[in-house]
């Protein structure tokens, strides 16, 4: 996978919104044979004309999900991108709401995982998750999305150690803001939101390099990762402060 002329058997989930469209859109522009997993009949409809082989797929359903996951032939890169969030509002912790983004944003991931694996194992391909910048510090209200992201950081971090030995290397992109249906919701500043271009060219740009974490914009990342290391006390004023604004 190190030679950028290489056709790749891609598969990308979430592939129908956001960055996962792009990514499809921008490796199909590559001439990469793409699979691309969704729910979105029209983005899936314009994804197909553009030369993807799409799947109409719930991942939430396991054994759907490893059903069809069995019928492809083959599968060089899997890129794991579905996911969704929501707030909390304290003081009223709604815990459906918590359980529901836990269970979406772990459930398709995990699922999309067990079904590509041995694909990967054949191919001694590249696994890759999508975490979040948010799991690097608290956030007031995003209790439950940066939990399911911190989850998330853990797992790719560990399958990077436990799948090495099986020739399967393994992903996890930090991504900060990005323009997406998924982040208009926000009604707070967004300090260096990228395009979905943006977001595909730094992650295409990581796989290519073979890069275990891929974390963009460095400009907001890396402070985060350094916030995060500091006294609790220090990062709890900051937030309280975040808040406010």
């Amino acid at each position: 996978m190190t030679d950028s002329t290489e056709k790749l058997h891609i598969l990308i989930t979430g592939a129908t919104s956001g960055i996962g469209k792009q990514l499809a859109k921008d490796y199909l522009l590559a001439e990469h044979h793409v699979y691309a997993v969704g729910r979105d009949d029209e983005a899936l409809s314009e994804l197909q004309a553009l030369g993807a082989e799409t799947i109409y797929l719930d991942l939430m359903d396991r054994e759907k999900v490893i059903e069809a996951f069995e019928k492809i032939d083959n599968v060089d890169l899997a890129i794991c991108g579905a996911g969704m969030c929501e707030y909390l509002d304290m003081p009223n912790f709604d815990s459906s709401v918590f359980m529901k983004v836990m269970s979406v944003n772990m459930g398709t991931l995990s699922h999309a995982i067990e079904g590509v694996l041995p694909k990967l194992i054949a191919s001694k391909g590249r696994l890759v998750g999508i975490g979040s910048a948010s799991a690097y510090v608290p956030f007031a209200r995003a209790e439950a999305y940066g939990s399911s992201k911190a989850a998330i950081h853990y797992l790719m971090k560990t399958l990077q150690i436990s799948l090495a030995p099986h020739d399967v290397s393994v992903s996890l992109v930090v991504p900060g803001f990005v323009e997406t249906p998924m982040t208009k919701q926000n009604d707070f500043p967004m300090p260096f939101i990228q395009t979905p271009a943006q977001a595909s060219q730094a992650i295409r740009d990581g796989i290519e390099s073979g890069h275990e974490v891929i974390e963009f914009p460095k400009k907001l990342t890396m402070p985060l990762k350094a916030l995060g290391t500091l006294p609790d006390l220090i990062w709890q004023q900051v937030s309280e402060k975040l808040n406010k604004k």
